[in-house]
């Protein structure tokens, strides 16, 4: 999830990548990752559960720290019903917890996404926020296979 445009190297950019791998580090020693950091493109990628991937990118020209997960391929059959939802749950982030739900045209893909700030200046406040992120993301995985049974129990009656 790079910007485009131009991008001037700034003093703080050895700084700014120091401290997301710092918070990284932190992160992953909680889950048993003692090497969690950023690569050399400034992106990381978290498994949970076995099911979720938490990608994080950082921003450097924002000074931001991005994260957000694929929640599953919108299938055409059910997808009238999946993009009106997720509208709703969009609106004043009434369901995504300060997190926005987008659409990748690419993979027909819903994803949820979220910026912070930085540098981060309390990592308590910002690990919760990982959590209730993960937690949006695992209900928003639900509701689609849910659209998807019920589609497909619609379309079975139908025969």
């Amino acid at each position: 999830m790079k910007k485009q445009g131009r991008r001037v190297a700034g003093q703080g950019d050895a700084e700014l990548k120091a401290h997301v791998n710092e918070v990284l580090k932190r992160i992953g020693d909680g889950q048993g990752l003692s090497d969690l950091c950023l690569d050399e493109n400034n992106h990381c990628m978290l498994l949970f559960d076995e099911k979720i991937v938490l990608n994080m990118d950082l921003d450097e020209a924002g000074k931001l720290l991005v994260i957000y997960a694929y929640i599953g391929e919108v299938p055409i059959e059910c997808r009238d019903a999946v993009y009106q939802k997720a509208l709703e749950g969009n609106f004043f982030w009434n369901e995504t917890e300060g997190s926005t739900l987008g659409l990748d045209k690419q993979s027909q893909s819903l994803v949820l996404a979220r910026a912070f700030g930085l540098p981060l200046t309390d990592l308590t406040a910002f690990e919760d926020r990982l959590g209730v992120f993960v937690e949006v993301v695992e209900k928003w995985m639900a509701r689609i296979e849910r659209f998807i049974k019920e589609s497909a129990d619609r379309a079975a009656r139908e025969k």
